[in-house]
């Protein structure tokens, strides 16, 4: 049979379709085993996690160890980050804070299954303790400090900041970034290389905090007490010993303070004696030693006060990450049957 002019010309259009409707399908079934190697690899080696075929990945099951009585309980990670979110933040903030809090605690998670072996009991995955993972809480402890009429809408709000967030995590060089996180960082969050690493990285650099106040703070101590306190690392300390501040970090935190003949981190200081930040000024005056404070936490990464802020401003959670992790990207992996990956 012979085709005429227009029988031709729609013939070849609809080979034409077909054509970018198999090269579409090859690019979605493909690109992100291309990008996204090193998740895949990440999921793939978890026995609790199931990594899809279509490069889609869902992390089934979080084991938790709840320090206040040794329980190790199992739960699906979004309901783990919906009890992140009670224990960090307080439900009075904006819904674009829960959500970078949603994603940071998400990531913060996922990195520290891939990159930390458990010291947990029970071959626990995270723990609720602050000083060792993050915060958690569950809806009954949640819904009992509330106790309020509105107490459902208030949970509403922690479901949809994780929700509309459903598998997010934040990424640099295609890899799963470490995101600390912490109250109120003083005005300036602190470049990671002053506390827990001798080299820069470079999506924990310090950049402004944008919290709305300077969050002051002060603690006092007798100097008896001063002396049983830093006794271990400093033995030959007595009443007439000096705080001096050896050097300052780039952001204005003291990084080294000396006592008699020793030299200490300021970190390490500050978890000695309680204090807030290694933001600090001393006074002495008689027998006291005060530590006058500024900021809320180890100042690395995301302020919590700061995005909530950044929030009120007009901020989506995008920004807000993009913000406090410099030079990440946003990772978002679909649940459909058809995989999307879509890169902030």
């Amino acid at each position: 049979m012979r085709l005429n002019g227009e029988d031709k010309n729609n013939l070849l259009r609809s080979i034409y379709f077909i054509i970018l409707f198999l090269i579409y399908m090859l690019i979605c079934f493909f690109m992100p085993t291309f990008i996204n190697g090193d998740i895949r690899e990440l999921f793939s080696k978890r026995e609790n996690t199931i990594i899809n075929e279509d490069n889609t990945y869902n992390h089934e099951k979080i084991k938790l160890l709840m320090t206040e009585n040794n329980l190790v309980v199992e739960m699906n990670l979004n309901d783990y980050l919906k009890g992140v979110l009670i224990g960090e933040m307080p439900v009075s903030y904006e819904i674009e804070a829960l959500k970078a809090q949603a994603v940071v605690a998400r990531t913060y998670t996922l990195y520290k299954l891939k990159n930390a072996k458990s010291k947990h009991l029970q071959g626990a995955d995270m723990c609720d303790d602050i000083n060792c993972c993050q915060a958690y809480k569950t809806k009954e402890y949640a819904f009992a400090s509330w106790d309020d009429e509105i107490e459902n809408e208030k949970w509403a709000k922690f479901e949809k900041a994780v929700i509309e967030t459903s598998g997010e995590v934040i990424l640099y060089n295609g890899q799963l970034i470490n995101a600390f996180f912490h109250a109120h960082s003083g005005g300036k969050t602190e470049n990671v290389k002053y506390l827990w690493s001798n080299e820069e990285i470079p999506y924990l650099l310090s950049v402004d905090g944008n919290e709305p106040d300077m969050r002051n703070d002060s603690k006092t101590f007798s100097k008896e007490e001063f002396k049983t306190i830093i006794n271990s690392k400093v033995p030959n300390y007595n009443n007439n010993s000096k705080i001096l501040i050896e050097n300052y970090t780039g952001s204005g935190r003291v990084d080294k303070v000396k006592i008699e003949d020793t030299t200490l981190n300021a970190s390490e200081l500050r978890s000695m004696l309680g204090i807030r930040s290694t933001n600090f000024r001393v006074e002495e005056s008689g027998d006291t030693i005060t530590f006058y404070t500024v900021g809320y936490g180890h100042g690395v990464g995301m302020s919590q006060e700061g995005a909530n802020q950044m929030a009120k401003d007009g901020s989506t959670y995008i920004d807000i990450i993009k913000h406090y992790y410099t030079g990440v990207e946003i990772l978002t992996q679909s649940w459909k049957l058809t995989p999307k990956l879509k890169i902030w």
